[in-house]
């Protein structure tokens, strides 16, 4: 009988074992759970799209993409594309909505005629012209600071023909950074986790403190633990989230959120612990023109519904509008 008990006994413990290990990783595996309040706030939200490429469409292309999806301000970039419409044609039709970033135009231009090298060249005479007038456009809000900016881009480039790694601390940057930091402007920066740049990075958010410092897609590459010790110690460092979804990242791996399975939670406490450092874009260019829809959507049911709806308001818009000083206007800046 003893034995009998003793046997039970085992076949109990046994199970309990067996169900305790298999329910181990589903405590371990959080899932994301939306917030009822934040669900009805993402459908109307308005957006700051901080990385908007102006492409070859018209003015009122743009426009109407942007109204279709709330979208109150867009840039923080410059022009893409052969025949995109001029700043003064967007200006006209979008007034202080739209906020340039000065230098994607001269760099990529550079950097085809050139090569990589030719970036570290303050004295190219496509970086001589900008900085002969970025004071002036900077000053008179015709720009709002200098982006997107291609340091290392040799993972994340959208074609081979387009990748490139540079050392950040160069002539080119620090004239950049010097002239941002005279205004209180920002520099957007397209980088990777590589460990010299990171380096210099930190140097520069330390001499440059007048200056926020956008990183483009969340730093590609970059660990969670790296992201948060960036945050921690410089408070004017921020991270744009375009191309964190599923729409323009193939990847898995390194997406951050998706409408499909909405927002990882390593991404999610992330951004709860920083809820002023960060931001939302779209990056849509050639190819892509199409897609604005699609992303935009998905932030507002892949991303925003999970957050508090406080910080999905700074995520959406409050933070671009302080950083960037946004206002809503129809009064047009005029190139001086």
């Amino acid at each position: 009988m003893k034995l009998q008990k003793a046997f039970q006994l085992n076949i109990k413990q046994s199970i309990s074992l067996i169900l305790l290990t298999l329910c181990i990783p589903l405590q371990a595996q959080e899932i994301p759970i939306k917030i009822q309040e934040s669900v009805e706030l993402s459908k109307t939200v308005p957006i700051a799209d901080v990385h908007m490429h102006i492409v070859d469409r018209s003015a009122a292309f743009h426009k109407a993409q942007m109204d279709r999806n709330n979208v109150k301000w867009g840039g923080g970039v410059g022009p893409t594309g052969k025949n995109p419409p001029s700043t003064k044609e967007i200006q006209s039709v979008l007034g202080n909505r739209y906020f340039l970033g000065l230098g994607q135009t001269e760099f990529t231009q550079v950097f085809f005629d050139v090569g990589a090298e030719g970036l570290k060249n303050k004295n190219n005479r496509s970086f001589s012209d900008l900085f002969k007038v970025a004071d002036s456009q900077l000053a008179s809000k015709y720009a709002y600071g200098f982006g997107e900016i291609h340091i290392d881009n040799s993972n994340s480039a959208p074609s081979f023909r387009f990748a490139r790694k540079i050392t950040l601390d160069n002539p080119v940057l620090r004239t950049m950074y010097e002239i941002a930091n005279k205004h209180s402007s920002f520099v957007q920066l397209h980088m990777e986790a590589d460990d010299v740049n990171i380096v210099a990075l930190k140097r520069y958010l330390v001499e440059f403190p007048n200056v926020s410092t956008i990183i483009s897609h969340g730093l590609p590459y970059g660990k969670q633990t790296l992201i948060r010790d960036l945050l921690e110690k410089h408070p004017n460092i921020y991270f744009e989230l375009s191309r964190k979804g599923a729409v323009l990242n193939s990847k898995e791996a390194g997406q951050a959120f998706s409408t499909r399975n909405g927002v990882k939670i390593i991404w999610l406490k992330t951004l709860e612990l920083y809820p002023d450092r960060f931001m939302i874009g779209s990056d849509t260019h050639d190819p892509d023109e199409s897609k604005y829809d699609e992303v935009m959507q998905e932030f507002r049911n892949g991303l925003f519904p999970y957050l508090k709806p406080e910080t999905l308001k700074k995520v959406a818009y409050l933070n671009a509008v302080r950083v960037f000083r946004l206002v809503e206007s129809s009064k047009l800046n005029s190139n001086p």
